[in-house]
């Protein structure tokens, strides 16, 4: 039995300029653009502000969607650092594929100084800041005979080239931009395979992927899931 923690009080606000101009198809948005910027203080136990920007663009010829997305979300101020907040992560497949969580093994990891059971390669994952950048190619493979390349109404099927990068970092520790495949530093990520969405009766979004993660040699391509639908 161990004393709860004290806890934390919050009073927070948002202001946030959105548009969304976009046209969605079977799994994903296919045309137009849509925005997000906000800001969130927070004060109380902890100050600090979150910001978020987000943008993303659509380009159609038909039957091909160009998808682009800048995207970054951070907390800033004295306590954005704070131990007690949730970290936040990049390597979520809604954001860099490859590099979920559950995916890395032991002998991918580098330990700290001191022998500790850090993983350095997953630690550069996580942060009070996050910055990601997206490219898509999607091609409607499945669906009604018109839009899709093959007419299969019963189960709509999107077909995905990408390419994902993201970085983390905090405030005194800056990443690296550089490209390695080999670090234990704080350094850029990227990804690159093919991903296929399904339409599962309107109720939700299935995508299966392939992913080959550049900063994880070890690890290699290697299927992942997502439920939800494309950006």
């Amino acid at each position: 039995e161990l004393d709860a923690p004290d806890a934390l009080n919050f009073i927070e606000s948002s202001a946030a300029l959105v548009g969304d101009n976009s046209f969605f198809g079977f799994t994903s948005p296919v045309a137009g653009w849509r925005y997000r910027f906000e800001a969130s203080p927070a004060f109380g136990t902890l100050t600090y502000q979150s910001l978020l920007a987000d943008y993303r663009r659509y380009f159609f010829r038909r039957p091909f969607t160009l998808a682009l997305r800048g995207f970054h979300y951070g907390r800033y101020g004295e306590d954005s650092d704070d131990r007690r907040l949730q970290p936040l992560f990049v390597g979520y497949e809604t954001l860099v594929r490859g590099y979920s969580i559950e995916s890395f093994e032991p002998e991918e990891c580098t330990s700290a100084v001191g022998g500790s059971n850090d993983c350095l390669e997953f630690d550069r994952l996580v942060g009070s800041r996050i910055g990601v950048a997206n490219l898509e190619l999607r091609v409607p493979l499945l669906g009604p005979e018109g839009f899709a390349l093959v007419d299969f109404p019963y189960l709509p099927t999107d077909l995905a080239l990408f390419v994902d990068g993201g970085v983390a970092w905090r405030s005194g520790d800056a990443p690296e931009l550089e490209f390695r495949r080999r670090s234990a530093e704080r350094i850029p990520v990227f990804s690159t395979g093919v991903s296929t969405r399904f339409n599962l009766f309107g109720y939700l979004v299935l995508e299966v992927y392939y992913a080959y993660p550049f900063q994880r040699p070890l690890k290699g391509a290697h299927f992942g899931f997502n439920l939800a639908p494309g950006w």
